[in-house]
């Protein structure tokens, strides 16, 4: 390793890990101020903000350099390659933490509740989780990173009794209904932090050992959509005479938000598509999509308030929670996608992203007849089997565009950078897939309920 390299390299962590106190230093102050009720350090949270995004993008910009002049190999490719990845965590990480001071901001204008549950406990653990995953990715201790995933099941679990205890709360006091959404959002927000922790610690094993440890089986566990066996239930006897009628009533309100949902996903995708087909403009097309997915929040937020405001529902709590978080994540990997576009400086788009493109269209357009279909529950499984063959297909086109990245004398920042996008393509006809296998289970048992 030449001594250039080396001090580069050096140079590199310490940006990773300035990004990670900086992080850190953000979600002690958001929820510091929902204990303390201080507005002004919510505030400074989102002061914080603009200098985390700079510095996102100037260690982008440096590793891209990195790879290009000096044309390392081997560990240290790999360091470079996973440090990029590490960079858009702590970004993520740093976004987490100006939700929470968003949503300390709002609890401030409303009467205070004593019931702020594990929240400062989380905080702690998230904190020492994401300062420990850094740590590990300096030193290359894969046994460091093994604690930080173990901890994650710790953040589960009090996620999990907060969730519990605020409808308890809400059960009881229905005057704070709000304040108590706000306080599950929150507690929401700081396990994504911890699971983020967890990114870095998996991609800090498969460095050090060569050993691939992300999870592929329940994902419901990593999104934090467990199911709720341990919440109070409605007894039977509340599906009295007239009851029926008029949970189907509240039930057809809420799949009206739903359909809100899906069509804000439907023109989201076609925003995406429209700014690869005229590439002109991408920052400002990106705006725009940016702001498409601050209205699918909305709504979320708005279906999540409707499920605790409405205590009795025929269809699981969950399979709903399920359902607005499902449609939610389509609608975030088509923003990453454009923001990497603009980020990244990407010329031109490629035929492929364009392909890739076109089938996320396809499946949202399937989406939105899917949860058209929800109150009735007719010729659901026809469509969710073509969002589920749309899907096939954009595996082929991914893996077809993925080998061609490596055919020829591309440079090698340009093969990271595509490589990345062409990722988050696919992962978002996976996450249109997630939402067909949903409202599959959710008509599936109303069926069976005879509804």
């Amino acid at each position: 390793m030449t001594r250039v390299l080396e001090a580069e390299l050096q140079e590199l962590r310490q940006q990773l890990l300035a990004m990670g106190g900086l992080a850190e230093t953000m979600i002690q102050g958001s929820v510091r101020a929902l204990v303390e009720r201080n507005a002004d350090l919510a505030h400074g949270v989102f002061r914080y903000e603009e200098e985390m995004d700079q510095r996102c993008i100037d260690l982008d910009d440096r590793s891209f350099k990195l790879i290009a002049l000096r044309q390392p190999v081997a560990s240290d490719l790999r360091f470079i390659t996973a440090g990029i990845k590490i960079n858009s965590e702590l970004e993520r990480i740093g976004d987490l933490a100006v939700n929470i001071a968003v949503r300390t901001l709002t609890l401030l204008k409303e009467p205070p509740v004593d019931v702020l549950v594990d929240l400062p406990k989380m905080a702690q653990l998230s904190q020492e989780m994401v300062k420990r995953s850094l740590d590990a990715f300096v030193s290359r201790n894969p046994d460091l990173a093994r604690g930080v995933i173990d901890a994650d099941d710790a953040i589960d679990g009090l996620r999990d009794r907060a969730f519990q205890q605020l409808v308890v709360f809400m059960s009881r006091e229905p005057g704070a209904i709000r304040q108590a959404l706000e306080l599950m959002l929150i507690s929401r927000s700081l396990e994504r932090i911890a699971d983020h922790a967890t990114n870095i610690a998996e991609d800090v094993i498969y460095i050090a050992k060569g050993e691939d440890v992300r999870e592929r089986g329940d994902k419901e566990i990593r999104k934090g959509i467990r199911s709720r066996e341990g919440l109070p239930q409605m007894p039977a006897a509340a599906l009295a005479e007239g009851a029926v009628a008029r949970v189907i009533q509240e039930e057809t309100e809420l799949f009206g938000l739903f359909r809100e949902a899906a069509a804000n996903v439907l023109a989201g995708a076609r925003a995406l598509q429209e700014m690869f087909d005229q590439y002109s403009d991408p920052r400002s097309q990106w705006a725009g999509i940016e702001q498409l997915e601050r209205r699918g929040d909305e709504l979320t937020h708005r279906v999540v308030r409707r499920l605790n405001e409405t205590f009795i529902t025929i269809i699981d709590r969950p399979n709903l929670h399920a359902l607005a978080s499902r449609l939610d994540d389509v609608l975030d990997g088509i923003e990453a996608v454009a923001a990497r576009m603009v980020l990244y400086r990407i010329p031109e788009p490629t035929a492929a992203a364009r392909e890739l493109v076109g089938l996320i269209v396809a499946s949202a357009e399937q989406i939105v007849e899917a949860i058209d279909h929800l109150p009735r529950f007719t010729d659901v499984e026809k469509v969710c089997v073509e969002i589920n063959r749309l899907e096939n297909v954009a595996d082929n086109v991914y893996r077809g565009a993925i080998a061609a990245l490596f055919e020829g004398d591309r440079p090698a920042a340009d093969l990271i950078k595509w490589k990345e996008i062409y990722e988050f393509l696919e992962a978002t006809t996976d996450r249109s897939e997630d939402v067909a296998d949903v409202v599959e289970g959710i008509a599936l048992k109303r069926r069976v309920l005879g509804f």
